[in-house]
């Protein structure tokens, strides 16, 4: 017998049966990826967020159609993100200040608490806090449609400290935070030789203060001849120069910032009513102006004892002063906390300083 006749039969039933298992298999993979694919695109093409309610029995818009109002293909919220991420908002914002007098302007979610409640804090510490972020100024995902990108702060409200009111347009969303916080009062100037007690270090008007600098409130007016510059009137403050034309991701936009060491200045701000070439030099020759006299007025308030460059928890030393000599420190410090070197409001700022020099034996 042929040893071959008896053993072919077995092996082509082997491979027939190996050859059915592998048709069922591929089969069902077939099927399981149909039903996947079916299911991927139904979810992409019908589904998304879920748009506005209808109304009088009218279905609400289809998540798509609202998410591309924002999330189209312009790269628009791909370039503001960019900027964001180079901004002191984005990596320097301090969010783990989120303490109740901190958190309104050091997170995201403290600042929205803080405009619900109408108050320069929250009701207790915020938990879990976020920097500065797209939310924080703008109404995201209020509305899934154009509406998104309003601001959240649009009127102008009164300063904490002072409660004096300015209307910065657009800026006014800015001042909120950029202002002077209510740690402290300023020294009363009609009564020059009283007593202030400093009990902090930090005593001063906080950091940021830019919006009651370019507004000529919150300062110890010592002496007469205080007037706004032309700054103080820009429609929009704020937003005009600090979200000019962006350079890149480094400067303008939602950078924020006026400068950049590889970039230079951004002077796409200035040139409506300068050329580059003159905002340039005015800054310059101001810069060195503010230089001079903050070293003057420095030098005086070292000499009353009040000030100590050196500090690293805060520039006060503790003690009582005069209301002049505080009064003279707490402008020392408002221009310092500007970080402008006077640009925002230079006439009166440039005023400021010179009749607290003058003030001051």
């Amino acid at each position: 017998m042929n040893v071959s006749n008896i053993v072919t039969p077995k092996n082509e039933t082997f491979k027939t049966t190996r050859n059915m298992k592998n048709v069922r298999f591929l089969t069902m993979f077939v099927s399981v990826a149909v039903v996947v694919s079916l299911v991927f695109v139904t979810a992409c093409t019908k589904e998304g967020p879920q748009g506005p309610p209808g109304e009088d029995g009218i279905d609400g818009k289809d998540g798509n159609a609202t998410c591309g109002v924002c999330h189209d293909n312009s790269e628009t919220v791909e370039a503001i993100s960019g900027q964001w991420s180079n901004s002191v908002h984005g990596f320097g914002g301090h969010n783990f200040e989120n303490r109740t007098t901190c958190a309104p302007c050091h997170t995201s979610q403290g600042f929205k608490e803080a405009l619900a409640l109408d108050s320069s804090a929250t009701l207790a510490a915020i938990e879990n806090p976020n920097s500065i972020n797209c939310y924080t100024c703008h109404m995201i995902h209020d509305t899934y449609a154009v509406d998104d990108w309003s601001l959240r702060v649009t009127e102008p409200s009164p300063f904490w400290l002072t409660g004096e009111t300015v209307d910065l347009g657009k800026a006014n969303l800015c001042i909120k935070c950029h202002q002077e916080r209510t740690s402290y009062a300023i020294p009363d100037v009609n009564n020059p030789d009283g007593i202030y007690t400093v009990s902090s270090t930090r005593f001063g008007p906080h950091y940021g203060v830019q919006g009651t600098s370019i507004s000529g409130i919150g300062f110890y007016e010592v002496g007469t001849g205080y007037m706004n510059s032309a700054h103080s009137d820009i429609q929009d403050a704020c937003i005009n120069c600090h979200m000019a034309s962006a350079v890149g991701s480094v400067t303008g936009g939602h950078t924020w910032h006026m400068e950049n060491e590889e970039e230079g200045f951004n002077f796409n701000g200035c040139t409506e009513c300068h050329t580059a070439e003159e905002a340039e030099t005015a800054m310059v020759e101001l810069e060195a102006e503010i230089t001079d006299l903050m070293t003057q007025l420095g030098t005086k308030l070292v000499a009353a004892g009040i000030y100590n460059p050196s500090g690293t928890s805060g520039y006060a030393v503790k003690g009582d002063y005069p209301n002049r000599v505080a009064g003279a420190f707490w402008n020392f410090m408002c221009v310092m906390s500007d970080h402008s070197n006077g640009v925002h409001n230079p006439k009166y700022i440039k005023k400021v300083l010179e009749n607290s020099i003058a003030d001051l034996p």
